[in-house]
């Protein structure tokens, strides 16, 4: 499947791994520039954590990185990849991380992704989880 440049691949030999929200592999042209992203989390402009609540930490974090996508001129159209460090990882943090993820990539084309899951997150104490990206222009 394609978006925009890149090829999204997602082999009749493994999983559909679009129910859970990513894709297994991305080819990018050459030509294409890349980005990378550190990672963002549910930080207000001060730096502070905005909430202890892992869903409001999950809403906050994509607005983040969607703030920073747009400071290039992309949106999460642009991902190809994204790494999510998780703190306390359970299968209903991962079930939301995906319902938030399908609202805001919304397209049925999804980066790929890892989840790691982590006991503590350097950015701010309660702090639950962190996403890095890539994207591409």
């Amino acid at each position: 499947m394609k978006q925009e440049k890149n090829t999204f691949i997602n082999p009749s030999d493994l999983f559909n791994p679009t129910n859970y929200g990513f894709s297994h592999i991305v080819q990018v042209p050459a030509e294409t520039d890349l980005y990378f992203f550190a990672g963002q989390w549910a930080s207000n402009v001060d730096g502070q954590l905005v909430s202890e609540d892992f869903e409001e930490q999950v809403r906050k974090t994509v607005s983040n990185v969607k703030t920073a996508l747009a400071a290039v001129g992309m949106t999460t159209k642009n991902v190809v990849k994204q790494t999510i460090y998780m703190v306390d990882f359970t299968p209903e943090k991962k079930q939301l991380i995906k319902k938030v993820a399908s609202q805001e990539w919304g397209t049925g084309i999804f980066p790929t992704s890892t989840i790691v899951p982590v006991p503590v997150l350097a950015t701010a104490p309660g702090c639950l989880i962190e996403l890095e990206i890539i994207a591409t222009k």
